[in-house]
């Protein structure tokens, strides 16, 4: 591999670092879009809706998922365990997925645009 190749990697690694960080939130919120689900759930659909290139960390989906209860954007209801301590379930509240709809069509929908879908090709 040449300098130029290894730069373009690193380059290439570094901005998908950013971009997935980013869009934690976006996954998580569609992964809650049709049914509440644990965390182990959400994890499961991140990564199946991504075709397996993303997966966060359990602690980190705990941490965003306590960020987004508090501003009422995720609901949570304990759910009995045949063992151990109750389970925690979590789905979008209306406001959350409002706020998922308008972000969609903010910052996704324009994926559909001609030049973008020419890159793909």
């Amino acid at each position: 591999m040449d300098r130029t190749s290894e730069e373009d990697s690193r380059l290439l690694a570094d901005w998908e670092s950013v971009f997935r960080q980013g869009l934690l939130t976006f996954w998580t919120f569609v992964a809650l879009s049709q049914e509440g689900a644990d965390v182990g759930a959400v994890k499961q659909r991140i990564e199946a809706l991504t075709g397996g290139t993303y997966r966060p960390a359990e602690q980190t989906l705990y941490r965003q998922l306590r960020r987004h209860l508090d501003v009422g954007l995720v609901e949570q209801t304990k759910v009995p365990s045949p063992m151990g301590p109750p389970k925690n379930v979590y789905k979008l509240s209306s406001r959350g997925r409002r706020l998922l709809r308008a972000f969609a069509r903010h910052n996704i929908a324009p994926f559909g645009d001609p030049t973008v879908q020419d890159l793909l090709r």
